[in-house]
């Protein structure tokens, strides 16, 4: 009997030295990957165009890749979800582990251009494979409706045209990024193009690179629904100009044309402009110019640059 109770002890001992063995042979950490939304809300204007919500990953999998499906639903009645959104795939979806190639959920939203409120959509990450869920798996978006302001559907590329038949690509936004379009308290419209290239001048090099994109403004008034030209700084950069000493600079000004052929400037007169019904046109004042005048730096005031009079724009 005390023969057979080692016997059960040693194979008892063998038995836990090669279930410690298996276990230290594993990795640590491996199999304990989360799959999630980073947020349970995202809110996003009808006219957001293309959006990519990214997939969160926590930890690490046995093995990869991690595959996983999104299930979209509308929240309510009466819309279906391909009269909101196009979603590019929204199954099978991967991720290999390689942070510089992300997951995430892509999908186009349509700008119906009709007033509507807000509209929800009820997202969930399902069949999961290589990954627990973290937390719910679910998230929603929002898509505010933006045709109840003129302000953001004048937003977006338009091209003008002036009388004399030259035209121009002109891109109309709130600012230039987030935070400037978050201190734009007075809702101005942000204007890019007319004033130099509709590109990054940072490029152009030389001593009189430009440090500023070439801007000008159109003040907005809901309550008359009428824009109207800001005047003054058209751009920050300084310019060269031949036949002239000194760095200069470029600012907004109205402009008339006067009888020797010449061109009377005025930087206090705003410019007014109305949009059309379905807001694909805007129309300057006629008998007006828009003005680049050029300044020394000194305060001196050499003349101007270019001009476009009776300007119509039109989306594109």
């Amino acid at each position: 009997m005390k023969l057979f109770r080692n016997i059960m002890i040693a194979s008892s001992a063998l038995v836990l030295a090669f279930a410690t063995s298996c276990e230290q042979e594993e990795p640590q950490g491996k199999g304990d990957a989360t799959i999630g939304f980073a947020q349970d809300t995202y809110v996003y204007k009808e006219s957001a165009g293309l959006v990519k919500i990214p997939i969160q990953f926590t930890g690490e999998p046995k093995s990869y890749p991690i595959t996983f499906d999104i299930v979209a639903e509308v929240e309510g009645t009466g819309v279906k979800i391909e009269e909101l959104v196009h979603f590019t795939q929204t199954e099978g979806l991967k991720y290999a582990g390689d942070p510089e190639a992300p997951a995430y959920l892509e999908f186009q939203i349509f700008d119906n251009q009709e007033i509507n409120d807000s509209r929800f959509i009820n997202l969930s990450i399902a069949n999961v494979n290589g990954a627990a869920l973290a937390g719910t798996g679910k998230a929603s978006i929002e898509l505010a409706d933006n045709d109840n302001n003129p302000y953001e559907r004048l937003m977006g590329n338009w091209v003008a045209k002036a009388s004399d038949g030259s035209t121009f690509d002109v891109n109309i936004s709130g600012g230039f990024s987030t935070e400037e379009e978050d201190v734009n308290f007075e809702k101005i419209l942000v204007c890019w193009g007319f004033g130099g290239q509709m590109k990054d001048l940072t490029s152009y090099g030389g001593k009189y690179t430009p440090v500023k994109q070439p801007v000008w403004y159109l003040n907005y008034n809901a309550e008359e629904e009428i824009l109207s030209t800001k005047s003054g700084e058209l751009m920050a950069n300084i310019w060269s100009f031949n036949g002239i000493d000194e760095d200069v600079e470029v600012k907004f000004a109205a402009g008339t044309p006067t009888a020797d052929g010449k061109m009377s400037t005025d930087h206090d007169y705003q410019i007014k402009a109305t949009w059309s019904e379905d807001m694909n046109t805007i129309t300057f004042e006629k008998g007006y110019y828009l003005v680049a005048t050029v300044w020394g730096v000194s305060g001196e005031y050499y003349g101007y640059w270019m001009a476009f009079g009776d300007v119509v724009m039109t989306r594109k």
